[in-house]
């Protein structure tokens, strides 16, 4: 984990004994995003175009070098380990429907950005790890934290069926396209 205050965000990931410079504008890793769930793109040309967010690719792209790039996607070293992580199995989940869209959801973003910040993310320069940050960070009554809670509120444990209905109505409004991929598929009958 780094100190966000005093330790600067990485410009390169580790991987097989190498740095590598990768990209660290925050606007290409929305598209990193929309890429890894394109699937009409095959496994072999997302890996071709994820080699392209490193600034000097080498020719084999290793299973460690995805999972540094995602682990740079995912900002991990912004956050502790959670407590049943050894560091090196990940701890079992079952698959969650997403809460949050970088595409979908880009107008509240832009709006949330300027209302809180003062922050125009169409002209600011920003590291992506910096974005994660003020994402993360945004109070719970931005419109983005919203439809993240409305998204993942859990109708059967709402008892008012009232407040339930409401919710369940604005869930409908708002939800995000998704088709489970054939994984998370297996992983539920697992």
């Amino acid at each position: 984990m780094i100190n966000a205050l005093y330790e600067p965000f990485p410009e390169s990931v580790a991987a097989d004994g190498e740095e590598y410079p990768i990209v660290t504008d925050f606007r290409e890793w929305f598209r990193f995003a929309d890429m890894i769930h394109d699937s009409e793109l095959t496994a072999e040309e997302k890996l071709l175009l994820m080699a392209g967010y490193l600034i000097e690719p080498p020719e084999l792209i290793t299973g460690e070098l995805v999972r540094a790039v995602f682990d740079f996607y995912s900002a991990r070293e912004l956050s502790p380990d959670p407590p049943d992580y050894d560091g090196d199995n990940e701890p079992e989940q079952s698959p969650q429907r997403p809460v949050f869209d970088w595409k979908y959801d880009a107008k509240y973003l832009l709006a949330d950005f300027r209302r809180y910040y003062g922050i125009d993310l169409l002209t600011v320069e920003m590291h992506w790890w910096e974005f994660r940050s003020l994402f993360a960070a945004l109070p719970d009554d931005s419109q983005c934290q919203k439809r993240m809670a409305y998204r993942s509120a859990d109708l059967s444990q709402i008892k008012d069926s009232r407040r339930r209905a409401d919710i369940a109505r604005i869930q409908r409004l708002i939800a995000l396209p998704y088709e489970m991929s054939d994984d998370e598929i297996s992983a539920v009958f697992s």
